[in-house]
């Protein structure tokens, strides 16, 4: 095994706990029911880095009937950020003994420019040697272009990387080009997953 190229959110970062999920809500002035279908609706252009956080958070509080100015914008994307950036700590020391072991590590993530900057700026974001975001890639998994591009980046054929995703689709997208692929579901797992396919 060469390369292993973890996924971001839920995967090196926890969901976002209630009280940091429930903030956003509040802050619009709308219920948490007709918030996230709404908020989830328009995440993937901003995702692919199609339109700004502007943009997005405008579209949002125009579904929600939410009035909107460049405060309450401002609000929303940093309360947004903060939500996907608590950490699972058992997934830090797994990354770590593994770069510690010399294991070329990667990141792919689908996130918004705001928060691939957030995580570029975090002291184990160190550990990889490629971090990969959608918002600068202009692709998003499970897209099978972005495999490519990740591939192309790492300068390694899909056999000599193994990808961990906390999505069934990302990881059978991933499978489907042939690289070795594990569905997240906690770090114990992951550990005996990985000494498997090593």
């Amino acid at each position: 095994m060469k390369w292993i190229v973890f996924d971001y959110a839920g995967v090196i970062s926890l969901s976002p706990p209630d009280r940091a999920g429930a903030l956003l809500p509040q802050t619009a002035g709308v219920p948490a029911e007709r918030f996230w279908p709404v908020y989830w609706a328009h995440r993937p252009p901003y995702d692919l880095g199609g339109v700004t956080a502007g943009d997005f958070w405008r579209q949002v509080c125009g579904r929600l009937d939410v009035p909107v100015d460049d405060g309450l914008i401002e609000v929303l994307v940093t309360l947004d950020v903060r939500a996907w950036t608590h950490v699972n700590r058992d997934t830090l020391g797994l990354l770590t003994e593994l770069a510690e072991a010399g294991t070329p590590l990667a990141l792919l993530s689908n996130a918004p420019a705001e928060l691939a900057r957030t995580v570029d700026g975090r002291p184990w974001a160190r550990l990889f040697r490629h971090r990969l975001f959608s918002a600068d890639l202009r692709l998003a998994k499970p897209d099978p272009e972005i495999f490519g591009r990740l591939t192309d980046r790492l300068g390694a054929t899909p056999g000599e990387m193994v990808f961990v995703d906390d999505r069934e689709e990302n990881v059978r997208a991933a499978e489907a080009l042939g690289i070795r692929s594990v569905l997240f579901t906690d770090v114990a797992g992951l550990r005996a997953d990985l000494g498997r396919l090593r």
